[in-house]
């Protein structure tokens, strides 16, 4: 059967006033139905039949399906359905497995996994799936069938689609006076079988706020793959066996000391601890120090790049890895040794690895066994997968890793990247159908990773890339087009116009050098013009809801974002609120002392420091001052931050460019030497000891020769000095009066852990109104040098 004539046959099978426009669904099999008289579930307001729930007492998931179902039914047609438990009441919605539903043929566990049948017959409609865990025990995967399935009915024939929260306003019920469903037998189930999405409520660092969880499940986010980690796992800095009696498993830094929030992957005696902790599990039933899920053991680092400098991870680095390559052959190579030691004394067991950070990146040579599963992360974040040369590089390394593995692959996508970095309220459907057509034999699907509740910016584009996660055939433009019709009223063709620009400026643009900055975001994505017309849209759609309180809800629902990127736009664009850094020329460099003691310090004006709350800037509970000054040779900061007690500043890292360097009280540099902020910078990290993590961009394996700094811990204060000459620079704009660089300059306060009465840990920035990473390009501001 064709595409097109199953998207036909979608449109009918109800009565016109329960039918949806057909592009807006996801396409399924359609078989030739029985032949009886249609099935009334409410005529004309008034129920008819009963929704019977066959079993399934302890799936949560499957009892959200039913109560949504008796829910929207009554919402649509002003009829709530009674619900009964274990028995068939003709009329009937019987829902789940059962002995009328084998009767019929209907047998869930004959479907694939998630599958789901709705078929009707005399009197009834039966809607059944593939209901229960996947694989091994233990594995966190789950088969929803049924309860998809619940959904499905509810998209197709009750008309319901779910945007956003319903209680914000984010479900859309169509009126009907009547719910008829002719004959009818369709059959789906999931292309891709793991569709997580993370956090599930709004405040997920705390576990406050917007539940998300509920919409998760009506977009049928779910996880059948028996293969799955525990990220950042191991950490074996807990574990004094090791920290005290093996040393050697833990990172070297430059210094020779050991960094024990890290392994080292290349030491012998990491590998053997790994195994060991493996035997204990699967062969003795003791807890292992490690993630193990089901029948996969878990390789992923703690949250930070690879930074060892043993003799034996050195072997294997590769100083021309980049950002996301100088330690890929130091995980791989210790990935494959493991695979091949557990395949020997446990075959039936699987790796699961994921590439993340300066380790993302498929090295050549490296061949696993066939005991290996990745989880790749697509580092950049998804939706700048726009810009081809992401794409092509993302695209490379999913099909090396697949060759690596010779298997599929599962993904680890941020919706929080590039949100981190711009305000700008992007959408970007079109790049996700593209992405997931093209890899839909080489994916098990997507982990979805975002920071708080981002359903208000990306709401239609996380809308779509679920349904595209279920069937990479899903009709975006249709799903657009139905979205604006439905929700807004009479500012439907206003905020169809909008959404249009905020696609098109997203997908459309090309960015000089395929890298985001504020420029790329300003001068192409969404330039003045655009800006402008946004902000009169958006106006005339708030005029046009007027008088309609559920429209009216739903379009200042979408208008969250707006305020934060017009007020970017201002300030980026037109200059305004961004508080710059005055570098002022003296004779001679200062002597790096850390002190800040000479003259020539007062000189150069100070520029305080606030920190983010509540979107907006606020100044901290321990001030932080920042002066500048500049000679022919480089330039030089002063860094003196307030700290009641000092003799607690965690100083742990002391060698170069260790991976654990943000997480010392330390001082943080971030300069666009071109003067362009266009999203180059070099970044510098220095702790109380004076000890420099540095790189280019991400790539810390840039390492240059001249800069120097050092610390100064007094009484009630800790201080840093800061030089840094030009020469390091092969493309800077060279320091003169009135030149100007861009940059950030951050404090990350953890002394004493934020724990003693009244202290608390702070993340200070020069400017931080947009918060986010401290890399985010909003937040950069000139750096001024004046005589």
């Amino acid at each position: 059967m064709t595409r097109a004539r199953r998207l036909l046959g979608a449109a009918l099978l109800v009565l016109p006033a329960c039918t949806a426009p057909v592009g807006a669904l996801n396409p399924v099999k359609f078989n030739r139905p029985l032949s009886h008289p249609p099935v009334p579930l409410v005529e004309q307001g008034a129920a008819r039949a009963t929704i019977c729930v066959m079993g399934g007492k302890d799936d949560r998931v499957l009892a959200q399906a039913v109560k949504e179902l008796q829910d929207c039914i009554e919402a649509a047609t002003g009829a709530k359905l009674p619900v009964v438990q274990d028995r068939v009441q003709i009329p009937a919605l019987v829902i789940g497995n059962c002995p009328e539903a084998a009767d019929e043929g209907l047998v869930g566990a004959r479907m694939p996994v998630e599958g789901f049948t709705i078929r009707t017959n005399a009197g009834r409609v039966f809607i059944v799936g593939h209901d229960g865990p996947v694989g091994p025990k233990d594995t966190r995967a789950v088969s929803h069938g049924t309860a998809w399935g619940v959904f499905e009915f509810l998209e197709r024939f009750v008309g319901v689609r779910w945007y956003w929260p319903t209680e914000r306003g984010g479900r859309s019920v169509p009126k009907a006076a009547s719910l008829v469903v002719q004959p009818v037998w369709l059959e789906d189930a999931p292309v891709f079988r793991k569709r997580e999405i993370w956090p599930p409520m709004a405040n997920a660092w705390n576990g406050t706020g917007q539940q998300l969880g509920p919409l998760y499940n009506c977009l049928r986010a779910g996880n059948s793959w028996p293969i799955n980690l525990v990220v950042h796992s191991p950490n074996w800095s807990g574990v004094k066996e090791y920290t005290e009696g093996r040393p050697e498993c833990f990172q070297l830094g430059s210094d020779g000391s050991r960094n024990f929030q890290m392994l080292c992957y290349g030491n012998p005696k990491a590998l053997e601890t790994y195994l060991e902790n493996i035997a204990a599990h699967f062969d003795q039933g003791k807890k292992a120090h490690m993630g193990i899920v089901g029948d996969a053991v878990t390789v992923s680092p703690n949250d930070a790049g690879i930074a060892c400098y043993c003799a034996d991870c050195r072997r294997l680095w590769n100083e021309r890895g980049g950002q996301y390559g100088t330690a890929s052959r130091v995980l791989a190579t210790f990935v494959e040794k493991l695979a091949l030691a557990v395949k020997a004394r446990w075959p039936d067991k699987t790796i699961v690895y994921l590439p993340y950070l300066n380790y993302t990146l498929a090295p050549e040579g490296i061949r696993f066994p066939d005991n290996v599963e990745v989880q790749l992360c697509g580092m950049p974040g998804i939706a700048q997968y726009k810009e081809p040369s992401i794409l092509a590089a993302e695209q490379a390394n999913v099909d090396r890793w697949a060759a690596i593995t010779g298997r599929k692959i599962q993904n680890w996508h941020y919706s929080c990247w590039p949100e981190d970095k711009t305000k700008a309220p992007y959408h970007y459907p079109h790049v996700l159908k593209a992405y997931y057509q093209a890899n839909r034999d080489k994916l098990v699907g997507s982990f979805i990773n975002g920071d708080g509740d981002h359903f208000p910016r990306q709401h239609i584009s996380l809308y779509c890339w679920m349904k595209l996660l279920w069937d990479p055939d899903f009709d975006v433009d249709a799903a657009m087009e139905e979205f604006c019709d439905r929700m807004f009223g009479r500012a439907a063709p206003s905020i169809r116009r909008l959404l249009r620009l905020q696609v098109d400026g997203w997908e459309k643009s090309r960015w000089p050098g395929g890298i985001l900055s504020p420029k790329a975001i300003y001068a192409f994505s969404y330039p003045p013009k655009t800006v402008e017309q946004m902000k009169q849209l958006l106006a005339r759609a708030r005029a046009e809801a007027a008088g309609d309180p559920l429209a009216t809800q739903r379009v200042e629902y979408y208008a969250t974002p707006f305020a934060d990127f017009f007020e970017e736009f201002e300030t980026v664009v037109e200059g305004k609120g961004a508080r710059p850094l005055i570098v002022q020329k003296v004779s001679e460099n200062p002597v790096i002392s850390g002190k800040l003691d000479e003259e020539l310090w007062k000189l150069a004006p100070e520029v305080q420091f606030y920190k983010h709350e509540n979107k907006r800037e606020v100044l901290p509970k321990y001030p932080t001052t920042l002066r500048a000054v500049w000679t022919q040779d480089g330039v030089t900061f002063g860094f003196w931050m307030a700290e009641p007690s000092p003799q607690t500043l965690v100083q742990t890292v002391k060698s170069r460019d260790e991976s654990m360097a943000w997480w010392n009280d330390c001082v943080e540099i971030f300069l666009d030497v071109t003067g362009k902020n266009q999203g180059q910078w070099y970044q510098w990290i220095i702790n109380p000891h004076g000890v420099i993590h540095d790189g280019k961009g991400q790539d810390t394996s840039w390492n240059p020769e001249g800069v120097r700094a050092r610390s100064h811990i007094g009484k009630d204060f800790w201080s840093v000095e800061v030089f840094i000459p030009y020469s390091i620079f092969p493309e800077a704009l060279r320091p003169g009066t009135n030149v100007v660089w861009y940059g950030q300059f951050t404090r990350h306060r953890m002394s004493d852990g934020g724990k003693a009465p009244g202290s608390i840990q702070e993340n200070q920035k020069m400017n931080c109104k947009f918060g986010g990473f401290n890399s985010n390009l909003a937040d950069f501001a000139p750096v001024k040098f004046v005589e």
